[in-house]
């Protein structure tokens, strides 16, 4: 009884192992940075803590407008990283902007 209890645990470890790595890798590859960008905020999407996109307008919009606010650029940027994760395109939408900005 405890051989087949020892015999499941090592079977199921490197399956455990794996699981675990990639939930931590995946978890923390992709990182949101906020700042000031004159009158509002950007966002920068970080893989390894370098800058990978450097947004300091709102995208999809014309002109160079700033987010108002961190909750619009944090929302957009974990947009951003979401879409990278499914792999897609980076790209956000007008119609996204308005929804997450409310304009």
């Amino acid at each position: 009884m405890i051989d087949k209890k020892k015999s499941l645990i090592f079977a199921l470890f490197p399956v455990i192992l794996v699981v675990v790595m990639t939930l931590a890798v995946r978890g923390h590859f992709y990182k949101v940075a906020l700042f000031k960008s004159e009158d509002g905020w950007g966002y920068d999407i970080l893989v390894k803590d370098k800058a990978y996109i450097h947004q300091p307008y709102m995208p999809a919009l014309e002109g160079e407008i700033p987010f108002k606010d961190k909750r619009s650029a944090r929302k957009t940027g974990r947009l951003v990283i979401r879409k990278i994760r499914n792999h897609e395109l980076p790209a956000v939408t007008r119609e996204e902007i308005k929804s997450i900005t409310g304009i």
